[in-house]
């Protein structure tokens, strides 16, 4: 497995992480593992709401951990805003002894953030799209970094040439 790792990337809803994930996955290969289908998945299915975020973290973990056993690099596409969610995907990378990397994607000009949020279309059945108010709530539940990240800031560099900036370090690591 010496060249399978998992990227764990983090950052508020449309920060551009699920952009950067795609055209990463692309690179590698890599299996993309989106949070966003696998709960709207649940909600389909009948879940109660207050049950979906965990169960959406946990069905992630269990494919991340087949697909890195079986010698794949595995990416993460969630927000990540608490320690508790972070710490998950350092155990499993320790767990099943592969490289972790968080990418933690932001986008720093507000006005380019809110119109993101607010033309966004994703057309994922049983996902309504995030309000604006909404990402401001999740800024302010938003916990400081303890683990290392490379922070990509999508209003000033294009998510390709964001990708471009950390292929050599992902290569590498």
């Amino acid at each position: 497995m010496t060249n399978t790792k998992l990227i764990a990337m983090a950052g508020l809803p449309g920060s551009g992480k699920s952009t950067i994930a795609d055209l990463l996955s692309r690179q590698f290969p890599a299996m993309l593992l989106s949070i966003d289908p696998i709960e709207a998945v649940l909600r389909r299915s009948g879940w109660q709401q207050e049950r979906i975020g965990s169960a959406g973290h946990l069905v992630a973990e269990a494919l991340a951990i087949e697909t890195l056993k079986r010698g794949q690099t595995v990416i993460i596409d969630a927000v990540n805003p608490v320690q508790a969610a972070r710490d998950m995907w350092v155990k499993l990378a320790q767990d099943v002894s592969v490289p972790l990397t968080f990418l933690e994607v932001v986008c720093s000009e507000t006005v380019v953030h809110r119109q993101r949020i607010e033309s966004r279309v994703r057309g994922i059945e049983g996902l309504t799209e995030v309000s604006w108010e909404r990402v401001l709530k999740r800024q302010q539940e938003y916990q400081p970094w303890s683990n290392p990240r490379r922070v990509l800031d999508t209003s000033k560099t294009s998510a390709e040439a964001l990708v471009e900036s950390v292929l050599p370090d992902l290569r590498r690591s």
